[in-house]
């Protein structure tokens, strides 16, 4: 029976990520460049979902107010 040698692909990825580190003396250099655009793109990304959240609330808000409104009332108050 042969044996068949199937490699994780997270074993080959730490694999070129250390050849890489052995062969640029610039490596860790750029990996922390990397990381900071990683980390300034998570926090965008945090920010604008923060964002989105808020005027989602505030649609959901004003969506209560319209569809409560008593459409006969000539002053337009507010059902509760």
């Amino acid at each position: 029976m042969a044996n068949k040698f199937n490699p994780n692909p997270f074993t080959l990825f730490l694999i070129l990520i250390l050849l890489a580190l052995s062969t640029d003396k610039y490596a860790a250099d750029k990996l922390g460049l990397v990381r900071g655009i990683i980390d300034q793109t998570s926090r965008t990304v945090s920010t604008l979902r923060e964002g989105i959240l808020a005027m989602h609330q505030s649609f959901e808000h004003a969506q209560n107010l319209f569809v409560n409104m008593d459409p006969t009332s000539d002053a337009g108050d507010i059902k509760n």
